[in-house]
């Protein structure tokens, strides 16, 4: 089972609708991460910049002793919150100065961090700081300074941003998929138009219109050489297909003079089983060019003149010129006219020809003391056997021109004659079809 269609436009709305929404996901990725880098950079500006504020207020005291000054707004801000700590240490790690809610432990393994250090601590109840050490340099000595911030509020963002990021993508842009699915639909239409149009105009090659060419103007760069190509190679074949037309043709004519030679020596011959014998493979021969003749014949259709005709006594010529091959088979041949006067508008010698292939063919091929039908409906001629069923396998194959079943592979005859047939249907613009039964088969033309 193919997981694709084989439609050029599904395929190029499908790559464009996947790539498109990777890239919207990445983008947005890309976007969430530097928002997230930026908030985290502004957190980090806040910590650094409350630092450097208490580093200002560090002085010494008018007693000439270390001291930290802090305002009144800042005692009372850290003091009343438990969002907020801070806390200044000597180089020996003793805490100087620090905020009522501040915790040692808090603050561990960070003696390493020298300059700016951030780092973040976790609470026993699971509350999140985001800290930073500070390294303030006074009179020759370096004071580490601490900073804690609650993260709550950029926790809060991230979790949102990350909670509903997936649904934002799916809410704004899958519409935005779809109105770029639009557009490429009329894009696609617009740009690939000459190669729609190619491809019709292909449908029209046929071996019985070799001559057709398709149009190389308003075909974009990429595709001419390929249209081009196309039309060499119908004019290599149309070339070849001439050529061989003539050859079956002019060999056809040119071997009928030699077997009119080869029938008069024949029938000078004495020995009369001898003559039977060579005067049926003459026929045979007869019959072989005839039916290469037929098919050069019918690779030129508007070269035949066209009538009315009636079906009725096309079958009755048919029958009456073939019947005594029947008798002699010991076969017999029965005409039933279901529908009279039926009447269409074509070549009575090609639809004989035809009629007659039919009725040979099932003259070959069915058992001995059988019999053959020949109906004539309502614009159809129905050709009836009662031999072997044709297999499915071979119903079509064997309309195709040298083909035969593979049971009849070593019979006489050239495989010509149901391609004849098929031909000389389509040149009156009807149709040739094999429907088996239980006991034979049905050869019906229909018009």
């Amino acid at each position: 089972m193919r997981f694709f269609p084989r439609s050029l436009r599904f395929r190029v709305l499908f790559y464009v609708f996947i790539t498109s929404f990777f890239m919207m996901v990445m983008l947005g990725s890309l976007i969430f991460q530097q928002t997230r880098y930026l908030t985290t950079t502004l957190a980090q500006e806040e910590l650094l910049e409350l630092a450097k504020k208490i580093a200002s207020y560090i002085e010494y005291d008018w007693k000439g002793q270390f001291d930290l000054d802090l305002p009144r707004r800042y005692v009372e801000y850290y003091k009343d919150t438990d969002s907020s700590e801070y806390a200044v240490l000597n180089s020996n790690g003793e805490v100087l100065f620090n905020s009522g809610g501040f915790a040692r432990n808090s603050i561990k393994n960070t003696s390493d961090g020298a300059g700016k250090y951030y780092f973040h601590y976790e609470t026993k109840d699971g509350r999140l700081f985001a800290a930073l050490k500070y390294d303030y340099l006074f009179e020759g000595k370096i004071y580490p300074i601490y900073v804690l911030e609650y993260e709550e509020e950029f926790a809060e963002l991230l979790s949102t941003l990350e909670q509903d990021f997936l649904l934002n993508i799916m809410f704004f842009g899958l519409p935005l998929l779809l109105i770029q699915a639009i557009f490429i639909v009329f894009i696609f239409r617009d740009a690939f138009s000459p190669v729609f149009r190619v491809s019709k105009d292909a449908q029209n090659i046929t071996f019985e219109n070799l001559s057709f060419r398709l149009d190389e103007k308003n075909i974009h760069d990429e595709i001419l050489p390929l249209v081009h190509g196309v039309n060499m190679a119908l004019a290599r074949l149309e070339k070849s297909a001439k050529s061989q037309k003539f050859f079956i043709a002019n060999a056809a004519h040119e071997l009928r003079t030699p077997i009119s030679i080869l029938k008069a020596r024949i029938s000078s011959l004495k020995d009369e089983k001898e003559i039977y014998v060579l005067n049926q493979d003459l026929r045979n021969i007869n019959r072989l060019i005839s039916q290469m003749l037929d098919i050069s014949r019918l690779d030129a259709p508007e070269s035949f003149s066209k009538d009315d005709i009636s079906l009725n006594k096309l079958a009755q010529k048919a029958c009456a010129d073939i019947g005594e091959l029947y008798v002699s088979a010991n076969k017999d041949l029965s005409l039933i006219e279901r529908e009279k006067n039926q009447t269409i508008h074509g070549n009575e010698d090609i639809l004989y020809r035809a009629i007659l292939n039919l009725l040979e063919n099932a003259l070959k091929h069915t058992p001995e003391k059988s019999q053959v039908k020949v109906i004539v409906d309502d614009r159809r001629i129905a050709v009836r056997d009662y031999g072997k069923p044709i297999s499915e396998g071979d119903q079509m194959r064997i309309f195709e021109a040298f083909e035969k079943a593979p049971e009849n592979i070593h019979s006489k005859g050239s495989g010509l004659g149901l391609a004849i047939v098929r031909k000389a249907a389509e040149i009156h613009g009807g149709s040739i079809a094999l429907e088996t039964r239980k006991d034979g088969n049905d050869f019906i033309l229909r018009f």
